[in-house]
């Protein structure tokens, strides 16, 4: 033991040695017979060397071989051995093509054999290696960091190391293999060297001593996932890697790692696992495999099907949430690593056909000399975003794929130093060394342009089939760690799809706007498309302006913009939301229609909107006029618009003030039931506003001959003749017409064969009207209508009845009936119960003969007159919920309308109901000519 420890110190000492390389003894030590050293719990020096991914070394006419690369050699704690011995340039340069066959992919491998006093080196395949090797019963034998008599030798990197054997006393075997994962396991290269054996014994003693050590004063800790890959197309298979991260040695404590997904648990052990996790040297890796080849600790495949998915991975106290990741990415594949450096400077051990990046084995920091590579790594900032398209692929004719388009404004650099994350997902930029000129352009795509010789990378992102919008992504540096995050408008929409089609690409230079004419690829241009893959240049970009034909915001929701023809350009409208959309109109188009998705009711060839524009509070349109220079802004209520369009069947036209909106009278030639003109010429309905003028109307054009107008009500109408003031203004002669009684509310009918329903206006109001109704009291009895005189004359309501739609009852004052009573409000309210006389802005009830306490709202007066029916015991035969009620006049034995709710008798007439214990109240400032001048209310108790 002690001679051992010398040797250890020895060595610590001669690492030290000036101009000596400190991997071997001084060359005056050095034969020409092999000499083997183990080392375990030391560490290399800082040293140049030549080739750092070698593992042979001569210096001074020795030859050193090494059982890792001289980058890792210097760097492994753990066990690690060298052999040297002495020879000329000539031999070394033997042995130096030979063991370049190690790396030869293919073909017949050339004869390499030396020999000398007491060794032989040679050139075979491991599988004929393996078959010899059989036949012999060595007493010792070290792979895969166990020895044969069950001793475990610990390493910082989870790579292979030569097989050594000692097949005697004073034979032994070092059996080097190829680092090419492609190649089957028994075809690879292998090179065997037989030489005089070390002493074992003191070796193994000194690794028992080395893990005591290390177990006595290591940290009861787990490591930490590094990285994982899963793909059963590439020759690494799958992996998982555990990596302390600390300075200090672990001890993990469990015995299994276990996975959680969807809430099932499964749960792996072996005892090659639990012999190679019991100590994990600082920075070291522990790496689990199902491929052979990497020599990990194997584990079935079963376990690692789960990996890049939403899954959990637990070691001890050590948890890994492991997430989506696509491990292929086009033709290229990526391990999924936690930490990471440029996929070109990444230190990789094995070699292989496909572009892989991921070093399973070795952390994931390490990285290659600077000076290997001339071409500097791409930095964020010289990285700028240039052009998104959606993608076609849903379009058999042209399935053109997605892409996201970088243009490097920096100088030449390397793009594996970059990552690109997307919705959550990362991708890198490429696997291996990728050179972008200054000025060029890089494209990530969801398929290959093939053919167009673009720099390019195929990548599994998944977009919307309508998306209007560039995705917001993040740029990361995998050598700085550093982001970039790239955010667009959430308020700017792109139209660029029409029918089933994404024609544009959306263009970005200091703003973003659907692709125009100018720089578009000519030959995509031919069919119809607008953008430019790996192409980019500045471009003049035409405004134009448009106008609003056509609208309909409830069932089938769409609206068409009319254009100049000869007129090509960006045309962008916004909504009272904000929201901007760009639209690129071509030319010779005169009419675009515009909806959230293809339907029936207005064709296929329509121009997408995104989803949810046709929600409640879409409530305006701004643009540019195509004949003004000036904005265009239209503002609407969703219930103005339901009664003009009679709840969507209907489209409307804009129109000048007071119109607003005409209805479409032209029916749709696809969608039953509906009138519509999406695409086509529009037929606009004749609307009619009544003026402030009485008499005198206006319109949204001429009308003629075909106009024919009454005045009158339920008593009866008259014919009136019109006269056009101009195109879209007419008034009534009122010469031919004759009204008994000023008093008699009255009402105009007119007709039209362009009106969508024949049409007409309160012209007249009697002095007394309706104002409040409570139907449905929570009493039956306690009923009552509120009037009220709104003219500058005293009404005597003695001459006065009520009707409902069934019965009608004069009215009398309530002590004219009950001369006895004096009755109350529920709250003590008072009246005026003896007379019938109302004078101008007073009030009246009129309630049921059999109620009492009734319910009276905050706008009850003590000087109001109670009134009550003459003979009945009810108001008319009862009033109900939402019916109509009619306030008379009688004069020389006719009965003359003065007031009513719901206008039965108008061309307008309509229903508003109530549920018990509501009643109704005119708004201030309205006729009470729709069901939307009332206001409910309930009652309080």
């Amino acid at each position: 033991m002690k001679r051992i420890v010398w040797i250890f110190v020895f060595l610590f000492f001669s690492c030290h040695s000036d101009g000596k390389s400190p991997f071997y003894f001084p060359s005056e030590d050095v034969g020409e017979s092999p000499q083997i050293q183990f080392f375990y719990g030391s560490l290399g020096f800082p040293h140049e060397v030549k080739n750092s991914q070698s593992i042979l070394s001569y210096e001074s006419g020795v030859l050193c071989l090494f059982s890792l690369p001289l980058k890792l050699y210097k760097l492994e704690l753990g066990s690690k051995f060298q052999i040297c011995l002495r020879m000329d340039e000539k031999s070394f340069f033997r042995w130096k093509e030979g063991f370049s066959y190690l790396e030869k992919l293919e073909g017949e491998y050339p004869h390499f054999f030396e020999s000398g006093k007491d060794w032989k080196v040679r050139l075979t395949e491991f599988g004929k290696w393996k078959a010899e090797a059989s036949k012999t019963n060595p007493s010792l034998e070290w792979k895969q960091q166990i020895w044969s008599n069950g001793m475990v030798s610990y390493q910082v990197f989870a790579v292979p190391h030569p097989i050594f054997l000692q097949k005697s006393k004073t034979e032994c075997e070092v059996v080097f293999r190829s680092n090419l994962l492609s190649l089957s396991e028994n075809k690879s290269p292998a090179i065997v060297l037989t030489l005089p054996c070390p002493d074992t014994d003191s070796i193994l003693e000194s690794i028992q001593n080395q893990n005591e050590i290390w177990l006595s004063e290591c940290t009861p800790n787990s490591p930490i996932v590094s990285e994982v890959f899963r793909h059963s197309e590439s020759s690494y298979l799958r992996y998982l890697e555990w990596e302390n991260p600390s300075d200090s040695i672990l001890c993990p404590k469990a015995e299994s790692i276990e996975w959680e997904e969807a809430g099932e648990l499964s749960r792996f052990q072996s005892d090659e696992f639990l012999k190679r996790s019991r100590l994990v040297l600082p920075h070291g890796i522990l790496l689990l495999s199902d491929e052979g080849k990497l020599q990990g600790i194997p584990i079935p495949k079963s376990f690692l099907l789960s990996l890049g998915t939403n899954s959990s991975i637990l070691f001890g106290d050590s948890s890994f949430h492991d997430s989506p990741f696509s491990f292929r990415q086009g033709d290229e594949f990526f391990s999924h690593q936690t930490r990471f450096t440029s996929c070109r400077d990444q230190w990789k051990y094995w070699k292989t056909k496909e572009d892989f990046c991921g070093n399973p084995g070795i952390p994931n920091e390490q990285s290659y000399d600077e000076s290997m590579f001339s071409t500097p790594s791409c930095s964020l900032e010289g990285i700028h975003f240039t052009e998104f398209y959606p993608g076609n692929q849903a379009d058999s004719q042209y399935p053109f794929p997605a892409f996201f388009e970088f243009q490097n404004r920096g100088p030449r650099c390397d793009l594996s130093s970059l990552n690109w994350r997307l919705n959550g997902s990362l991708y890198p930029f490429v696997a291996k060394e990728t050179i972008l000129e200054k000025d060029a352009l890089f494209l990530f795509v969801r398929k290959p342009w093939t053919g167009w010789g673009n720099l390019e990378r195929e990548k599994p992102f998944f977009l919307p089939m309508v998306i209007l919008q560039i995705p917001s992504f993040q740029l990361e540096s995998r050598i700085t760690k550093e982001t970039k995050l790239f955010e667009f408008p959430t308020k700017e929409f792109h139209l660029i799809r029409s029918g089933e089609k994404n024609l544009h690409s959306i263009y970005r230079n200091q703003f973003e706007f659907p692709h125009p004419k100018q720089g578009s690829n000519q030959t995509l241009h031919s069919l119809g498309f607008y953008m430019s893959p790996g192409t980019h240049e500045d471009v003049v970009v035409p405004k134009v302006g448009g106008q609003l034909l056509e609208l309909a915001i409830n069932q089938y929701p769409f609206f068409d913009f009319g254009f100049h023809s000869h007129e090509e350009g960006i045309f962008s409208f916004q909504t009272n939301a904000n929201d901007q959309l760009l639209f690129w109109k071509p030319k010779d188009t005169e009419i675009v229609s515009f909806a959230v998705s293809p339907n029936l009711c207005f064709g296929e060839k329509i121009t997408h909107l995104p989803d949810g524009f046709f929600s409640s509070s879409f409530q305006s349109l701004q643009y540019k006029d195509k004949d003004k220079v000036e904005t265009v802004l239209l503002h609407w209520e969703e219930n103005s618009l339901n009664l003009i369009s009679n709840f969507g069947i209907h489209s409307l036209h804009p129109e000048d003030s007071p119109i607003f909106f005409s209805s479409s009278y032209a029916p749709s030639n696809t969608c039953s039931g509906f009138y519509r003109t999406p695409g086509k010429d529009k037929h606009r309905s004749l609307e009619i506003r009544k003026s402030e003028q009485e008499g005198k109307y206006d319109t949204n054009f001429a009308i003629d001959q075909n106009t024919n107008v009454n005045w009158g009500n339920g008593r009866g109408v008259s014919n009136l003749r019109v006269t056009n003031v101009n195109p879209k203004f007419f008034q009534i002669d009122f010469g031919s017409f004759v009204t008994v009684e000023p008093s008699e509310q009255i009402y105009s009918f007119i007709e039209n064969p362009k009106l969508i329903r024949p049409t007409g206006f309160l012209e007249r109001k009697g002095p007394v009207q309706i104002e409040a109704i409570y139907p449905n009291p929570y009493d039956s009895q306690n009923e009552w209508v509120y009037v009220c005189n709104r003219s500058n004359q005293a009404e005597d309501l003695l001459f006065y009845s009520i009707e409902d739609e069934t019965s009608s009852d004069p009215l009398v004052p309530y002590q004219t009936r009950f001369p006895d009573q004096l009755p109350k409000g529920k709250q003590g309210n008072g009246f005026v119960t003896n007379h019938s006389l109302l004078l101008p802005e007073h009030c009246a009830w009129i309630v049921d003969p059999d109620g009492k306490d009734w319910y009276l709202p905050i706008f009850h007066r003590d000087r109001d007159l109670l009134l009550t029916v003459k003979t009945t015991q009810t108001i008319g035969n009862g009033i109900s919920s939402g019916e109509s009620i009619q306030l008379r006049k009688e004069k020389n034995g006719i009965f003359y309308l003065v007031s009513s709710f719901g206008h039965r008798e108008s061309v307008k007439p309509f229903r508003k109901t109530v549920l018990t214990g509501e009643y109704l109240w005119l708004k201030q400032n309205t006729n009470g000519t729709s069901a939307d001048d009332f206001e409910t209310f309930r009652e309080e108790n």
